[in-house]
């Protein structure tokens, strides 16, 4: 997920030992985006895809650094989740499309534009976030999308576009924190959002069947949790970092209705919705809430999206950010 998404950082009122209350998101400089359907947010995957694979065709090199615009571009932020304690660590620093920081805040992966508008993953030491070290870890002249961190922050994962046949497929990728060769995991679907479990596997959006899945960083073991009969669009799944819940997105498959955040163990039974006004998605565990996207407050089309938090049961649900800026944690 996305954004210094998903993201945890140290703070002192923690519920969890390990665990911190606070996440990340993008936040735009003006409007920035526009308030799309759940339809049109799910097809948008597929017009991705079409773009990554003209983009194949593309040539250059080199690599602008994090941070590397003071004048255009999206900010990172910090806030806790009842919305205390909001730091912007990265402003305007560049043209983000996701960040996550490891569960004890002091290591982070995202995607950010190189130089030549290449998509490309880093890593960053964030033991001092004023002053955060970053790596470069991708170099090809191709985009990459949805970066993760393993939750012993030695691993990440992340998604690009694999030539198969006439057809292009989102393909899973795993590389060392600390650089080096790149594995993919090898399937016959296209591969979103990917997440790592506390397990050792793969959290998955399976976009050929709409459905939220598991499978070994070999590919194997493959599981689909949700949506057996083809009636839903499951999105943006994420987990708990006991590994006994997982939330996601999830719409009808008739497209009419709207988008809201279910609830489901990590085996995908039990499945509960949480929330109603269809308008929201994207959501993420952040220490004893979960945090995710809507627009149930906009009052007209070019009004932004906000973030809110609610409690596990779906109780206690608040508007955490109230301003005229477009903020999100995936950009896609």
């Amino acid at each position: 997920m996305f954004a210094f998404a998903g993201a945890l950082v140290n703070c002192g009122n923690d519920h969890t030992s390990g665990l911190t209350s606070q996440f990340a998101f993008l936040r735009w400089s003006g409007s920035g985006g526009t308030v799309m359907s759940a339809a049109q947010r799910h097809f948008q995957t597929e017009r991705r895809q079409a773009f990554q694979k003209s983009r194949h065709v593309r040539e250059g090199s080199g690599l602008k650094s994090w941070a590397y615009s003071t004048t255009s571009g999206n900010s990172v932020v910090l806030m806790n989740n009842d919305g205390t304690g909001e730091m912007v660590i990265a402003d305007q620093s560049g043209w983000f499309e996701d960040v996550q920081e490891s569960s004890d805040g002091l290591k982070g992966v995202g995607i950010a534009e190189d130089d030549n508008g290449w998509y490309q993953v880093f890593y960053a030491d964030l033991s001092d976030k004023k002053n955060p070290k970053v790596a470069q870890l991708t170099t090809t002249n191709e985009d990459h999308w949805s970066a993760s961190i393993s939750p012993d922050a030695k691993k990440v994962v992340y998604v690009k576009g694999v030539m198969s046949g006439d057809f292009e497929l989102g393909q899973a990728f795993i590389m060392s924190t600390a650089g080096g060769t790149e594995t993919q995991i090898n399937t016959s679907f296209n591969v979103s959002t990917p997440t790592f479990t506390p397990d050792g596997k793969i959290l998955f959006e399976q976009e050929d069947t709409d459905a939220i899945a598991t499978m070994n960083l070999d590919g194997t073991g493959y599981q689909q949790l949700t949506n057996p009969d083809h009636a839903y669009f499951d999105e943006y799944p994420a987990i708990s970092h006991d590994g006994k819940t997982i939330v996601f997105s999830r719409y009808p498959a008739t497209e009419s209705g709207g988008e809201d955040i279910w609830i489901a163990k990590s085996d995908g039974t039990n499945g509960k919705q949480l929330t109603t006004e269809g308008k929201s998605w994207d959501p993420m565990f952040v220490n004893d809430k979960i945090v995710f996207v809507s627009w149930r407050d906009t009052v007209t089309s070019g009004s932004p999206e906000e973030i809110y938090s609610m409690s596990l049961d779906g109780t206690n649900q608040k508007r955490l950010t109230n301003n005229t800026l477009y903020e999100c944690f995936d950009d896609w």
